[in-house]
């Protein structure tokens, strides 16, 4: 999913809006006005190499109110229904996929037009590492691995709990997986007004909004009636509006949502981080992990592809080995050295361990293109994409 520039070029005009699929987008925007959405000025479309977005129809001033969701028009967790099935103690994504799955899943659903323009499952299920089998997700960088294992452990945990009340139902693993992955990477937390408690919702055409890195994008925020999208900025026609799901790296969006932010004009997401702690704290001793766990600095050590510097806890953690007690504590203390500038050899010492894996992103990188299945998968592509990522990133380092 490439990241947005400062000004997003036009669309080109002859990409067709939304060809053969634009009469459920069409079906599904009158139903949306019909329940109190107000849409200002944009469109479904068809974004090359981005799936569905909202393009401007016309000229768009900094300001303006593009698209509001009232209340009334969110699907919000059936509580009555989740107490009949002992599930109001279940996790908040469990109850709402639960919902969503048998409301939207009923013959007679008028949610129907809703859940036509949703991404389909086997998109998800290409797309989403949770899905991929596990030779495939062998090949994920190792920091993906970590939220890749909570993720899964999540969703067990909640299969578990509502696995009964899907037998009971009629409805598969596969349904219910699907469901959990919709609410998973299309949900906002709604807080009604006069205290009322909140809860995890969907909200109708703002869904239909692609990532952009934080910094850019649509101003998303909820006001006591709904929520609302107001421009950033001017807008010519035929331009796509963004939305910042987070400040989130290339391996959490990867996890999370099944995509990853490209370059724009070859500056990488400001956003994204090449993480560090694989390379560095094995080289720590005991003594040092244990100084660093002390201070609150053992581990999240990243590299930033769009600045080429590491974080300050990478800088802390460095000069843990390569520093005296006394000149350590004094850089945790004022972020500087005490005499010499030791950043020439902390970049030395990262260097060394840049160069080595270097070498492992490179075969890697050999053996996902040796592995002739998964060639021309949206899992290959990923991943490739990724690995060249973060082999770009290492050596911009190594290289100045």
């Amino acid at each position: 999913m490439p990241a947005r520039a400062a000004k997003r070029k036009k669309v080109a005009q002859s990409t067709p809006a939304i060809s053969a699929d634009h009469d459920k987008h069409t079906n599904f925007t009158h139903w949306a006005i019909n329940h109190g959405v107000e849409i200002n000025g944009v469109k479904p479309a068809n974004i090359p190499d981005r799936g569905v977005g909202l393009l401007t129809t016309k000229s768009v001033k900094e300001g303006d109110r593009v698209l509001f969701i009232p209340e009334r028009a969110m699907f919000k967790p059936d509580t009555a229904l989740l107490r009949r099935e002992a599930l109001d103690h279940a996790s908040p994504q469990a109850q709402l996929a639960v919902s969503a799955m048998l409301k939207f899943g009923a013959k007679d659903s008028s949610l129907k037009l809703w859940q036509d323009v949703w991404p389909s499952r086997e998109t998800f299920e290409e797309s989403m590492p949770m899905c991929w089998p596990a030779s495939t997700q062998d090949f994920l960088p190792p920091p993906v691995q970590q939220p890749l294992a909570c993720q899964l452990a999540d969703y067990r945990n909640d299969w578990s709990a509502a696995s009964k009340v899907c037998a009971q139902h009629g409805f598969s693993e596969r349904e219910f997986k699907y469901h959990w992955m919709i609410v998973n990477s299309r949900s906002f937390h709604w807080k009604p007004p006069r205290g009322k408690g909140g809860s995890m919702v969907m909200c109708p055409f703002i869904d239909y909004m692609n990532h952009g890195p934080s910094g850019g994008g649509c101003n998303v925020s909820q006001s006591p009636k709904g929520y609302e999208v107001v421009a950033d900025r001017d807008y010519d026609p035929e331009e796509e509006v963004l939305a910042t799901y987070g400040a989130h790296s290339n391996d959490k969006l990867l996890v999370h949502y099944g995509f990853i932010c490209s370059s724009t004009n070859g500056t990488p997401s400001p956003d994204d981080q090449i993480r560090l702690d694989q390379l560095i704290i094995p080289t720590l001793g005991a003594d040092i992990r244990s100084q660093l766990q002390d201070v609150g600095y053992l581990g999240g050590y990243a590299l930033s592809p769009a600045t080429n510097a590491i974080c300050f806890k990478t800088e802390v953690a460095v000069r843990a080995k390569l520093l005296t007690s006394n000149e350590w504590e004094y850089f945790i203390s004022n972020g500087e050295d005490l005499s010499v500038d030791k950043s020439p050899e902390v970049k030395r010492f990262l260097i060394t361990l840049f160069a080595e894996h270097r070498k492992q992103v490179m075969e890697t990188l050999v053996k996902l293109n040796g592995v002739e299945e998964y060639r021309g998968s949206a899992a290959h592509t990923t991943l490739f994409f990724r690995w060249t990522q973060i082999l770009e990133g290492l050596e911009a380092f190594m290289n100045t």
